[in-house]
């Protein structure tokens, strides 16, 4: 069985407004230094594959460490996994927290997967985001990685912020697309419940852009892209010279994976279990040899043939219903008849045989129409949703 592994690294310099990751600002090397411990014990019991499809450290911010507790969980990781034998190996960056000596620890390790957290160029939007780097540092940092010898390095972008028009965005872009990345992710501005962002917007101290406008700027990008030679392989993620993605892809597939760190979530044949979040606690059980999860739940098969479609519709080949039921034994395309039938009337979803894609137009909708394949609905369109 495919099977993928993520690492969470929990850490960052600054809790970003709009970030809802499981993600803390702490200082003490102390706190680091037991995470790498407890990280190296659950990666002992947790059955991780010695060659995992893919791997991909993420967080928080993994090069938040220093160089030295960097390269120590690199070496954590060696004693678990055949970094050298996996096809993809990705690790999260952000400018502020990247060194040429970081780049060179990671890429010596066998990462050849960079990405990167920019989201925007403008000193201003850089600062309603509380992001700690400012364009220069973002530049820096990108040949940072290239000199390191990084031929995959992907870049993180967001648009849709309160009162940003899409001339502001085209120059965000455009200086994204000056760097010469492998690979973008463009995601629209979310107000994600529980973030300071959030709590801004019910206070009324902020608000949406509104959607005419993000409308244009996510159609502009995908055309731009396009005649930049990067494929439109999601939603909001497109491939240039560095191909797609392969982790993300795993997980839209439905795929297997073990997931290490506070917060972290693995599924594995229909079961998926989340770690305990605060790290102290995820550090507790892990270090007494306890499995450190705070839930399980074993999926139906046919809340994993909702998931497949869901996660799959949002791929620019869609997903074939046939597939899905035959991988899970249901008869999934009888059972959604009538649904894509309805999706299709109203322009969202276009249909091969038992292969659905969204449209063009259907693209605006992408987040209702998998919704209606979870919940059983009648897959009505509801708010424009290209954002995630």
């Amino acid at each position: 069985m495919r099977t993928s592994l993520y690492v969470h690294v929990p850490f960052c310099v600054v809790k970003c407004g709009y970030c809802d990751f499981n993600s803390y600002v702490v200082e003490d090397r102390a706190v680091h230094l037991r995470f790498l411990a407890a990280l190296d014990a659950e990666l002992a019991r947790a059955r991780a594959p010695r060659q995992p499809t893919s791997v991909f450290l993420g967080g928080g911010t993994p090069t938040y460490l220093d160089p030295e507790a960097f390269a120590q969980m690199f070496a954590i990781l060696a004693r678990h996994v055949d970094l050298a034998a996996c096809p993809e190996v990705t690790v999260e960056i952000n400018p502020e927290s990247l060194t040429p000596a970081k780049a060179a620890i990671a890429r010596a390790a066998g990462v050849n997967r960079a990405s990167m957290g920019v989201q925007s160029f403008a000193a201003a939007r850089l600062r309603f985001l509380d992001r700690a780097h400012d364009a220069e540092r973002a530049r820096a940092a990108f040949g940072e990685l290239r000199a390191a010898g990084f031929t995959n390095v992907s870049i993180d972008m967001i648009f849709g912020l309160p009162g940003q028009t899409l001339a502001d965005w085209q120059a965000d872009l455009e200086a994204a697309l000056a760097l010469g990345p492998d690979h973008l992710s463009c995601y629209n501005l979310t107000f994600e419940p529980g973030t300071k962002l959030h709590h801004q917007w019910q206070l009324g101290h902020v608000a949406p852009n509104d959607e005419e406008t993000d409308r244009a700027m996510f159609l502009w990008t995908r055309e731009r892209l396009a005649a930049a030679g990067f494929l439109a392989y999601e939603i909001s993620n497109f491939a240039g010279r560095g191909g797609m993605c392969a982790h993300n892809d795993h997980y839209w597939l439905q795929g297997d994976y073990v997931g290490v760190g506070p917060g972290a979530s693995s599924h594995r044949a229909g079961v998926r279990t989340t770690n305990l979040k605060p790290v102290d606690a995820w550090a507790d059980a892990a270090l007494a040899g306890l499995a450190p999860a705070a839930s399980a739940e074993t999926l139906t098969p046919w809340q994993r043939a909702g998931e497949a479609v869901w996660l799959g519709v949002r791929r620019r080949e869609g997903v074939d219903l046939a597939e899905v039921g035959a991988r899970l034994g249901l008869p999934v395309a009888a059972r959604f008849a009538g649904l894509v039938q309805r999706q299709v009337a109203c322009g969202h979803l276009r249909r091969d045989g038992t292969r659905i894609q969204l449209t063009d137009s259907g693209l605006l909708f992408a987040d209702a129409v998998g919704a209606a394949f979870l919940s059983g609905d009648t897959g009505a369109p509801g708010r424009r949703s290209h954002a995630e």
